[in-house]
């Protein structure tokens, strides 16, 4: 290798500083058994010349030969525990000293025998001991073959309690060095490696982060270690370009690189990913983009995204790529059900070829759905479709699907805990450690990542945990592609990437096909009753006018194209002639008058829609069928339209008057029949509701209120907001006098103020805050109150 890894570089250069200042405690090592002989040279010619003759020689003899004896027995007993080697040579040297004493006292130090027994058989114990001793003091360079991580982990490794475990070193590349560790059976695990992983850095005198531990799956006495430079990816890694276009995406997707210097391949069919970070974390830029630009460039796959709350700023550039993109409340909504009816059939398609589930080359297109703050859009979903959006999320995996969810903080006040339990899990930078629990895996939290730490300054680096996801890396950080130095520069390499993938040239299965041909467009916000070009009302797929038999499977698609009104509750749409024009509206647009499809549309119960259907007759917009029974059928209403969406100039004067007039039966026949077991006297008070205390309202000269067209009562609000912002109170109630004051001038009832107010809430000129015990608006851009389309009626 041309020049060895930065990780090993530093293993290397530590422990070649620590054997630099060892080496002089090496040297001292080797004296001792050098003194030794000259103390004990020294000890004999003093004993020689106190005992060296008779008759104190024939007692020294004996002293000294039972001291050998015993001295060399003691050191062979106390000596077990050595090998054999070992064990031999020290009691040879206690035997050979020992023998040495005895007859140097006896013949003196000087006697020639004596002199050379001295110089050769006591500088060869000496050396012989030296030998051993440098040995031991590098046991790396023989037992370890020059293992550099080995011995460093060695001279460490009692400091961090993992005394008796050995690592050895299995491979080196170029950002890392892998090794295997072995713990002490029975007494460690490699839970308790990962626990001092920071102690081990600090022991090794290695940069935070560097170590990581991961259990071996295989032995529980064993660990896999993988040694990496964390600052490796703390700066930005440029895109290096899809990875297999025109491959299947049952092909791993690259979406980055780990600390260690891998490319994250991650194998993303099967299963689901929650993507959670917090703002600026880049879990968006990051995330989103670099797992939908591998996509893309596969065969046999097709995105679907949704994006309620940033329009088009995160996934716009990548448009021309999406089968679908949507944007509004109405397409979102539209997309999930379409998409909850089709799974049902590839399911059945599957089935009938013998497939259990999704495999490539089966024959359909994969499915991906990816959505953007997924936390909005559960909020703005009806409980009907929440729920659809739940049961896509449980089946759509075995259809050939996957869901890519992006949140902030991913506890059970954002999402449903169903969804996020099935989820594989992706986690960037976070702010608050408590955030930490949502957003990884249990594995990952039990290995101690912290992703909390890194906030927004190191935006694209994360965590990700999922079924094909190694078990060495799963809690190593990682860092996702950069797509540009600038904002600018990364937007313009992301178009130009996605004009080179079009969605048009993966047209997909007949059931890909059926979600994109009928995606409807985020138009304008339409006028009340818009007025098609002419010749065109009768035959228009896509105007609200449109001449179309309603029947039970057209109902998702006029969901679309009347906008969010079956969203809003009764309550939320104000008086009866409120309602009333909405039934109008939505009988001319279907040309169908039936109870079940106002019950759908409007969200009133059967016998609020009956009084309705009965007051559009009064008022002539319908009447009865030729030959019709006294009931619904189901496949047919007893009523029919008489009023013609193609003269639309008419049905919206026909509209507008009858949100003015109401129906004054009606009005007084909206609740049920009266209780009889309920009696008052005439003396009694008349204890009088809200509503029906507003219906008796005067204006205060007496004079008969006349109600205003819809179009100058919401511009009285409009003016009034300008008003507020103008003199700096842009935040309010909805029981501001003021509003008031404003409603009973345009001749209007209470639940007006709440739609004008949800209506301007809608259009971004107000923020609504529901925290507190009251409701609160807040003004916080004007710009929409000079367009075109708030001129309509409230």
């Amino acid at each position: 290798m041309a020049r060895k890894t930065q990780t090993l570089q530093l293993a290397q250069d530590a422990t070649m500083e620590r054997i630099a200042v060892s080496a002089v405690s090496k040297v001292g090592v080797l004296v001792p058994p050098w003194a030794l002989l000259i103390l004990l040279t020294g000890a004999a010619a003093i004993a020689h010349a106190a005992w060296g003759t008779p008759p104190a020689v024939t007692w020294a003899t004996m002293a000294g030969t039972l001291s050998t004896v015993i001295l060399t027995g003691l050191t062979w007993a106390v000596s077990h525990q050595r090998n054999l080697l070992g064990r031999t040579h020290s009691t040879l040297t206690t035997f050979g000293a020992g023998l040495w004493f005895t007859v140097a006292t006896i013949t003196g130090i000087t006697q020639q025998v004596t002199l050379m027994l001295l110089a050769f058989g006591g500088a060869t114990l000496a050396i012989g001991w030296n030998i051993r001793a440098v040995i031991r003091q590098t046991p790396s360079e023989g037992a370890h073959g020059g293992d550099p991580l080995a011995t460093l982990f060695d001279r460490a490794k009692e400091s961090f309690g993992l005394k008796g475990a050995t690592v050895r070193t299995t491979e080196v590349t170029e950002h890392k060095v892998k090794g295997k560790m072995a713990l002490p059976a029975g007494e460690k695990t490699a839970e308790d490696a990962i626990k001092n992983t920071d102690h081990m850095e600090s022991g090794m005198k290695l940069p935070p982060g560097t170590v990581i531990v991961a259990a071996d799956e295989d032995d529980a006495s064993q660990a896999h270690i993988t040694f990496s430079d964390p600052r490796r990816i703390k700066q930005p890694i440029a895109w290096p370009g899809p990875s297999r276009p025109g491959a299947s995406v049952a092909e791993p997707l690259r979406i980055g690189v780990y600390q260690d210097g891998d490319y994250v391949e991650h194998r993303f069919t099967g299963h689901h990913l929650q993507v959670n970070g917090r703002t600026g974390s880049g879990k968006s830029i990051g995330g989103a983009w670099n797992y939908v630009a591998e996509i893309i460039t596969r065969r046999d796959a097709a995105v679907f995204c949704i994006d309620i709350s940033k329009d088009d700023q995160t996934m716009g550039p990548l448009r021309p790529a999406l089968h679908r993109f949507e944007t509004s409340k109405a397409g979102a909504v539209d997309l999930i059900r379409k998409m909850h009816a089709e799974i049902p059939e590839r399911t059945k398609w599957l089935a009938a070829r013998g497939y259990q589930a999704w495999e490539p080359g089966c024959g359909l297109t994969y499915w991906y759905l990816h959505i953007e703050e997924v936390a909005k859009l559960f909020n703005e979903l009806s409980g009907e479709d929440a729920d659809k959006l739940e049961e896509i999320v449980k089946e759509i995996r075995s259809a050939g699907g996957s869901l890519f969810l992006s949140l902030q903080r991913a506890d059970y006040t954002q999402i449903p805990t169903l969804v996020r339990s099935q989820m594989a899990k992706m986690c960037f930078g976070l702010s608050d450690p408590e955030d930490v629990k949502y957003g990884v895996s249990a594995r990952q939290r039990k290995a101690g990542v912290h992703p909390h730490e890194w906030e927004d300054f190191y935006p694209g680096m994360a965590y990700l945990d999922a079924k094909s996801i190694r078990p060495t890396h799963y809690a190593m950080p990682l860092r996702t592609f950069s797509w540009g130095r600038t904002n600018n520069e990364a937007n313009a390499a992301m178009r130009a990437h996605a004009a080179a993938y079009p969605a048009s040239d993966r047209a997909g299965d007949e059931f890909t096909q059926r979600l994109t041909d009928l995606a409807i467009p985020a138009p304008p916000r339409p006028e009340a009753i818009p007025t098609p070009a002419a010749g065109t009302a009768a035959t228009s797929g896509t105007g609200r006018w449109a001449n179309a038999q309603w029947d039970e499977d057209q109902a998702a698609e006029l969901d679309a194209r009347t906008g969010d009104q079956d969203d809003r509750p009764a309550a939320a749409r104000g008086d009866l002639g409120e309602l009333l024009g909405d039934a109008a509206e939505l009988v001319i647009a279907s040309q169908h008058a039936s109870a079940a499809m106002l019950q759908r549309k409007l969200r009133l119960s059967h016998a609020e829609c009956l009084r309705l259907l009965e007051a559009l007759e009064r008022k002539g917009v319908i009447g009865p069928r030729d030959g019709a029974s006294g009931a619904e059928d189901g496949t047919q209403s007893r009523w029919q339209v008489l009023v013609s969406p193609t003269d639309v100039k008419a049905a919206q004067a026909l509209v507008e008057e009858i949100r003015r007039e109401g129906d004054v039966v009606a009005e007084y026949l909206r609740t049920d029949d009266p209780d009889p077991a309920v009696t008052a006297g005439p003396s009694d008070p008349i204890d009088l509701t809200p509503e029906e205390a507003d219906r008796f309202e005067t204006p205060d000269d007496g004079q008969d209120q006349r109600q205003m067209p819809p179009e100058e009562a919401f511009g009285l609000v409009c003016d009034w907001i300008r008003h507020r912002q103008t003199i700096g109170k842009p935040t309010f109630t909805a029981g501001e006098d003021e509003l008031h004051t404003i409603r009973t001038t345009a001749g209007r009832k209470r639940p007006w103020i709440y739609k004008a107010l949800k209506r301007l809430v809608d259009d971004g000129v107000l923020t609504k805050d529901e925290s507190g015990s009251t409701t609160t608006f807040t003004v916080v851009d004007l710009t929409p109150l000079d367009g075109p389309g708030l001129g309509r009626a409230a």
